[in-house]
């Protein structure tokens, strides 16, 4: 099979005030104001425009967001969700900027402060795929699509990458389909699985 190139996506997040909001890119609460939303809008700017600096609260600031989030972190009274929130949102900033393993170490503090939001977890397998820890990225994968996350695909087409590293033609295809399936409109499962020839099994007898 010919080749196109492969990346690990991260998972959308959103913010609600209350509630996780019901949209299809929401995924992690930030209750209130203050630097724990600035750190979530960073890495939603920085996720959607790719961009190093960004607009926080209307005025542009050259800081860099991840500091940001660290000093929410350090300084803010954050409920557990709150808290687990503003460490993946800090580790979507560092995932955008490549420090996948600086990321890695944030989406597990997430993770050990409030262990029941899916996208940390499709988070984590993102971030183990780009590090080529493929069966670890698996693992963390299934945990993630268990919990059910708003952006399902996201962690169907990163598995599929992992699935394929290790050998798994036929699981890395079925992913990628799925992935097709739940974004339609995704250019990258659709390029992956022209890649792929399907065969019926009598076909091999």
């Amino acid at each position: 099979m010919g080749k196109f190139k492969k990346f690990a996506v991260i998972a959308g997040f959103g913010m609600s005030m209350c509630l996780a909001s019901g949209g299809a890119s929401a995924a992690v609460v930030v209750l209130g104001g203050g630097l724990a939303q600035q750190c979530y809008e960073a890495a939603r700017d920085l996720v959607s425009e790719s961009r190093q600096t960004v607009e926080l609260t209307g005025s542009r600031v050259g800081t860099n967001a991840v500091d940001i989030c660290a000093l929410a972190l350090q300084t803010e009274a954050l409920g557990n969700r709150g808290r687990a929130g503003t460490y993946n949102n800090m580790g979507v900033l560092q995932f955008v900027q490549g420090a996948y393993q600086q990321a890695l170490l944030s989406f597990d503090r997430a993770i050990q402060t409030e262990s029941g939001i899916a996208e940390t977890y499709v988070n984590r397998g993102a971030s183990l795929v780009a590090l080529k820890r493929w069966a670890e990225g698996v693992e963390a994968l299934d945990a993630g699509l268990k919990l059910d996350p708003l952006e399902a695909e996201k962690a169907y087409y990163n598995r599929a990458i992992a699935h394929e590293e290790l050998g798994n033609v036929r699981g890395a295809y079925f992913d990628y389909l799925k992935a097709s399936e739940l974004s339609p409109e995704w250019e990258q499962p659709r390029m992956q699985l022209t890649r792929f020839t399907v065969r019926n099994a009598a076909d091999t007898n």
